[in-house]
């Protein structure tokens, strides 16, 4: 809560993706599920947008269920949503090292190296944060299930995946799914070679590795379902090209990270990978206990030491062959972006790779070779860092400026330094921190014991000075959340119909006046807008069709969000149609049978919107074509006078009917059925866990008792 102090206390808003995709995504969702439905579809987003199949909208993730009810969804839950996911990674990485080690002061401080590490302090991405909260959860519990014959572990293992399913980015779900797999074929390898050594039997086993699939997928089934109907409807669910693939590859340069953090945001040092994959930090001390006591080549070890390997070369792009190797022969490797990702998994290994060190220095008085060259190599380092830090400061510009401070002058003075920020400055400023930390820990090591207490306040202190360093490059940026939240405070409550009689272009006139602050304004107005603007990693494919044709994209603008069209139109002769009187128009694949005409007494509006439904009343002279704004999706039903009718796809992207004349009353409903099928079988593994948990909870009160 300190460390993160600017998001605790709403000082400062998180900012880009965080702030124009996943901020208003989670708003739209909430005020679903306060208006008593599942977010399936809704019609705010890009002019109508399946939400229930957007892996990374947050759609059938548990935590923002609860904290959509909690109140409506603004920027100081989202705050609190991150700060959540810091802290359960830390709580789960604490379990895991403590398995590990058997020793919790060791544990404490890998947490706090995990929740302070370079990936943590990057921001922006939830979804990255997601991640790496839930992964120590999951390793630790399919650990536990592999070495007992506990029914629980394999349960809990099932939850812990699905949590991380449904909360984190796609990419670390293949990745952690691969890595499951790997233990799983090692821990086999090993129960046949060891039979005598097996205390499971081989029943057990099986019925413990069917156990998690099914927990699993009784509880992701409802996710599974939606995220492949979606598939067929945006560009990336075919895959990306392997150019797409090494986007923001972790560089070389930024392994400086591991010393000086401050660097990975330098206006000198170029560099084509986003400010939010270019830190690595884990931790001043950390990287000197792994030094120092390097870990045993156990089998554990071993793995681990492959892990950050592997992870470090395939972050590192199109350096080296590994991501290209994956990309073309591992299945679902070519599906993803940001190689840099996978510091996730270099920072996680590192860590648990550091604890039987850690541990050995806390627990035991050190022997006195261990602590000479404990000593020895601080020293070192010290030196090291030292001459960095002189060369960077004869080099930087931040002390000339500091020489010429006036106080008076204080906010344009702190300004000026960030703004004009080059990496000797960083250098030296990150070198003068961590050379007080190393003296520190050399006066520390004069005694012949470790003083513990004052060791894990230097460990934690140097993480937690570090943080603020980075803080301000990647994670906030300088806009007050109470501006944010008072313009989503404004928004009306449920999905009114009120004010969609105007057209879609003048309900999208202030789209973009604070886009920097909030991002598009109709996410959040209840208007539904248009806009260029296509920050969604699900973007439909023919909403891009749209924006790439001038004349179709400024004509839907000119219309409401539904009319009556007079006249259909060949898509294919859209661009050569003369638009003159007040005739409306509907462009679709294939001309039927609808006599064209000119009529300016239809009538046309609608009744009530809710997330994934519209009633509209219809008042036409002769048969016309009702056209709906919405995008096109199979799962979308029409009901005339409650007569279900065929839908057209319309003006590209959306949705047309043919309407007889007179009045009506017509109802457009999306009901994704495999979706809601899937759901109740959710529902019921949750009734099923539930049961088995008070069974437990029963069990181990008698055998308390007794």
């Amino acid at each position: 809560l300190l460390a993160y102090w600017p998001l605790t206390f709403g000082v400062f808003s998180v900012k880009n993706d965080a702030i124009h995709y996943f901020l208003p995504y989670r708003f739209q969702i909430s005020e679903t599920i306060r208006n008593g439905e599942w977010p399936f579809w809704n019609p705010y987003i890009y002019l109508g947008y399946p939400m229930q199949g957007d892996m990374q909208s947050g759609a059938w993730n548990p935590i923002v269920w609860i904290f959509s009810l909690i109140g409506r969804y603004d920027l100081t839950l989202f705050h609190y949503e991150n700060l959540l996911y810091i802290f359960l990674g830390a709580v789960g990485m604490y379990k895991l090292t403590n398995r590990l080690v058997e020793h919790s002061q060791t544990a404490l401080l890998i947490a706090a190296s995990y929740m302070l590490s370079g990936f943590m302090l990057s921001g922006q991405l939830i979804n990255w944060l997601a991640a790496a909260a839930f992964l120590p959860f999951v390793i630790h519990y399919y650990l536990q299930t592999l070495r007992s014959a506990s029914y629980g572990n394999a349960i809990k293992t099932g939850v812990a995946l699905f949590l991380f399913f449904t909360a984190s980015y796609p990419s670390f779900v293949i990745i952690t799914g691969y890595l499951l797999l790997s233990l799983l074929i090692i821990t086999i390898i090993h129960r046949y070679r060891n039979k005598e050594a097996n205390i499971i039997s081989w029943k057990i086993f099986i019925l413990q590795q069917l156990l998690i699939a099914m927990v699993f997928t009784g509880l992701a089934l409802p996710a599974i379902v939606s995220y492949i109907d979606l598939l067929p409807y945006y560009h990336r669910g075919g895959g990306t090209s392997y150019q797409d693939s090494i986007a923001n590859s972790f560089e070389g340069q930024h392994l400086l990270s591991l010393l000086f953090p401050s660097s990975i945001k330098v206006n000198d040092f170029v560099s084509s990978t986003d400010v939010t994959c270019r830190n690595m930090y884990i931790g001043l001390f950390a990287i000197i206990i792994l030094a120092v006591f390097p870990p045993k080549l156990t089998r554990r070890n071993i793995l681990l030491i492959c892990l950050a390997i592997f992870s470090l070369l395939f972050s590192l792009g199109d350096v080296t062959p590994v991501r290209k190797i994956c990309f073309n022969i591992v299945p679902l490797m070519d599906t993803f972006r940001h190689p840099s990702q996978m510091r996730l998994y270099f920072i996680f290994a590192m860590l648990l790779l550091v604890a039987p060190g850690l541990k050995r220095l806390l627990s035991t008085d050190l022997a006195t070779t261990d602590l000479s060259k404990l000593k020895k190599l601080t020293w070192g380092i010290t030196a090291a860092i030292s001459v960095i830090t002189l060369i960077a400061i004869f080099k930087s510009g931040v002390f000339r400026q500091i020489s010429g401070f006036q106080l008076t002058q204080l906010r344009n003075f702190i300004k000026n330094i960030f703004d004009s920020i080059k990496l000797s400055d960083a250098i030296a400023v990150n070198g003068l921190i961590q050379i007080l930390f190393l003296i520190a820990f050399l006066l520390l090591l004069r005694k012949p014991f470790i003083n513990k207490r004052i060791f894990v306040f230097l460990w934690i202190a140097n993480l937690f000075i570090i943080a603020q360093l980075v803080l301000p490059a990647t994670f906030v940026s300088k806009i007050s959340p109470k501006e944010i939240n008072r313009f989503i405070h404004t928004s009306p409550n449920g999905f009114p119909a009120k004010g969609l009689e105007k057209t879609i272009g003048e309900n999208s006139k202030d789209a973009l006046a604070h886009f920097d602050k909030f991002g598009l304004a109709y996410f959040y107005n209840k208007k539904i807008g248009i806009s260029h603007i296509t920050n969604s990693p699900s973007f439909l494919t023919k909403q891009d069709e749209l924006i790439e044709n001038s004349f179709l994209y400024h004509y839907v603008s000119s219309l409401p969000v539904v009319y009556m069209a007079d006249s259909l139109v060949q898509l294919k002769d859209s661009a050569s149609l003369d638009l003159v009187g007040n005739c409306h128009y509907a462009f679709i694949d294939s001309l039927l049978d609808v006599k064209s005409r000119c009529s300016t007494g239809d009538t046309v509006i609608i009744k009530q919107i809710t997330a994934s439904s519209f009633e509209i009343e219809t008042q036409n002279k002769l048969a016309g074509f009702l056209v709906l704004t919405q995008n096109y999706h199979h799962h979308w039903n029409a009901f005339i006078d409650g007569k279900e009718t065929f839908i057209n796809k319309t003006n590209i992207s959306f949705m047309g009917i043919e309407v007889p004349a007179g009045k009506h009353t017509i109802v457009f409903r999306f009901v994704p059925g495999n979706t809601i099928k899937a759901l109740w079988m959710m529902l019921a593994t949750l009734i099923l866990l539930f049961m088995i948990g008070i069974v437990s909870l029963i069990r181990q009160s008698r055998i308390t008792s007794q």
